[in-house]
């Protein structure tokens, strides 16, 4: 009798603890908030006390697929809020993931018979998993694992259970919070993100306006000036200069920004043409002499011995890249020189084109060479050198085309000493031409002309017809193609056009047109002139240089593709290119 009393005296003892702990549980839930504070405190303040040796608190992720440890006491938690080795169990796997599937609690006596089981931190033979429920929706798993089976009794399964309930209203309204909290920061970044991309984008434009103005101030001036017929010889022969250096840059400036709008829609595909790198080079030096003579730099160019005579690449995003290379070393170098040197150099048993353009520059802060090929990025200091003109793209567009040409750059700067790129190019392979035998003119960028095209003439005898609405271009085509000895025939829009096709259709060999003009724009021109059953050379020439304009091109007639600016020096041995088959 005396043992009953005793046995129950101690219940009764172990009640009240239970309860207390409930008691001082709950008192503690009602001042936190986080998810995280809620789980600690049910691992501490509740299952600590308790004396189990261990417990593990699961939440669900937003998925619904996985469970995540969030808190655990015992050796889980080493140290402050720390769980060890934490692993993640899917819903539905495991003695964890059945209880947080059906919602229904799960007492194993022994886990050495329950082929669920999943080994954690380590091995232990009894295990209580009770659902978190939140108006009857599984919101976590509060799970408890002894070495010694059958350790869990009915009164620590309820205790558990009344755990579980205490806090799943408030880790329910904790988790939505969390969700909240987590949306207000990703719009916040999102928002910080698109405001940054607006000012980056409002500054491009700015710089774009502005460095537009400049050369269009140089060429509007030196034009009325030319057409006054003011200054000595000299002076006009100058003024021309400047107005073709200017517009040279301008032309180049809208090429940036084309290509980065081709690069940001993944447009852009390698060619694989053969160039002969000494001639490269000397195209290369023709086109920035001018420029860097004006400001009392030095020039060199050199190939190292080794190097082969051609090379097999993308010729027109060679040009640009390298141009763009040289117009930033002209651009950050007040004094001393430039130098681009070509060589080959072996990589994975591979010979790889390696071209290095050196400067004695301004240099950079190694702390900003990381950001040097973002967009509408200029690191230099432009509180010292605010006349430097620039969008910002000419590294962005060089480093995509080495990209997409397979190969890398490295950048080595110091501050107030120079700059080096050194760019690294594999061979490319020729791929199968797989647009119908389809050619686009690369006339502002070839680097050689066809061998029987030297002519000063090759394009005598030959009648073209012109199509074009902008007076002031119709007479410079013609100018340029009479000069090259052809017979021109020009038409102010469409419906002209088609008129003067009808007339002279038996003596044309060639139809370059426009594509945006009036009364009769370019493509139904073309599609009107191909049903007539002509089969001759119709080029597009337009300033619509996007990849579906070229497709929307070719789909209403046209043979070749040319987009403007167009470049006076190579343009009529180009036209001459396509008479003779020679175009590619």
């Amino acid at each position: 009798m005396e043992m009953d009393s005793g046995i129950q005296q101690q219940d009764a003892i172990e009640r009240h603890r239970y309860l207390e702990v409930l008691h001082q549980f709950t008192m503690s839930q009602a001042s936190l908030t986080s998810v995280d504070d809620i789980c600690w405190n049910i691992t501490r303040t509740a299952v600590g006390e308790l004396g189990f040796v261990d417990c593990v608190v699961y939440l669900i992720n937003d998925e619904g697929d996985t469970l995540i440890q969030r808190a655990a006491h015992g050796d889980k938690n080493p140290s402050e809020r720390e769980i060890l080795d934490p692993i993640e169990i899917p819903v539905g796997s495991g003695i964890v993931g059945a209880v947080a599937k059906t919602g229904e609690l799960q007492l194993v006596n022994d886990t050495r018979s329950d082929p669920r089981y999943i080994l954690d931190d380590d091995f232990r033979c009894s295990e209580l998993a009770v659902p978190i429920l939140h108006e009857g929706r599984v919101v976590g798993v509060l799970d408890s694992e002894h070495p010694e089976a059958n350790f869990y009794s009915e009164e620590d399964v309820k205790l558990f259970t009344t755990i579980a309930a205490l806090a799943s209203t408030r880790l329910d309204t904790a988790l939505a919070l969390e969700r909240l909290e987590i949306q207000a920061s990703e719009l916040r970044e999102a928002r910080e993100a698109a405001e940054a991309a607006s000012r980056a984008k409002s500054q491009f434009i700015a710089s774009v306006s502005h460095d537009m103005r400049t050369p269009l101030t140089a060429i509007i001036g030196y034009a009325h000036l030319l057409e006054e017929g003011a200054g000595s010889s000299e002076q006009r022969s100058d003024w021309l200069s400047a107005v073709v250096a200017n517009s040279e840059y301008m032309s180049a400036m809208i090429g940036n920004v084309l290509d980065m709008a081709a690069i940001e829609s993944g447009q852009l595909q390698v060619a694989a043409d053969s160039i002969h790198i000494r001639e490269w080079m000397e195209k290369l030096r023709q086109l920035i002499e001018g420029r860097v003579t004006e400001r009392g730099l030095s020039l060199s160019f050199h190939v190292d011995r080794g190097t082969p005579e051609r090379w097999v690449t993308d010729r027109a995003k060679l040009d640009e890249l390298a141009m763009n290379l040289l117009t930033n070393a002209i651009k950050y170098t007040m004094e001393g020189s430039i130098s681009v040197t070509v060589s080959v150099s072996a990589r994975d048993s591979v010979d790889w084109l390696r071209i290095v353009v050196d400067d004695t520059g301004i240099g950079m802060r190694p702390s900003v060479l990381d950001s040097i090929f973002q967009p509408f990025t200029r690191v230099h200091d432009m509180s010292t050198h605010s006349n430097i003109e620039g969008t910002g793209l000419g590294l962005t567009v060089v480093k995509s085309f080495i990209d997409l040409m397979g190969g890398d750059i490295v950048i080595n700067s110091t501050l107030g000493e120079g700059t080096q790129a050194t760019v690294m190019l594999p061979p490319a392979r020729p791929e199968p031409n797989t647009d119908g035998g389809r050619t686009t003119l690369a006339a502002t960028h070839s680097t050689e002309s066809p061998s029987d095209l030297s002519s000063t003439e090759p394009l005598k005898g030959a009648n073209l017809l012109i199509c074009e609405d902008s007076e002031t271009v119709s007479m410079l085509l013609r100018v340029m193609l009479e000069r090259a000895g052809a017979v021109v025939t020009t038409a102010a829009d469409g419906e002209e056009g088609l008129a003067r096709f009808a007339r002279h259709s038996n003596e044309l060999d060639l139809v370059i047109t426009d594509m945006q003009m009036p009364k009769l724009d370019g493509y139904e021109l073309m599609r009107r002139i191909r049903a007539t059953g002509w089969s001759g050379h119709i080029i597009a020439l337009t300033a619509f240089a996007a990849a579906e304009d070229e497709d929307k091109c070719r789909a209403a007639g046209c043979s070749h593709y040319l987009t403007k600016p167009i470049n006076p020096a190579s343009f009529a041995s180009s036209i001459a290119a396509v008479l003779t088959g020679e175009a590619v």
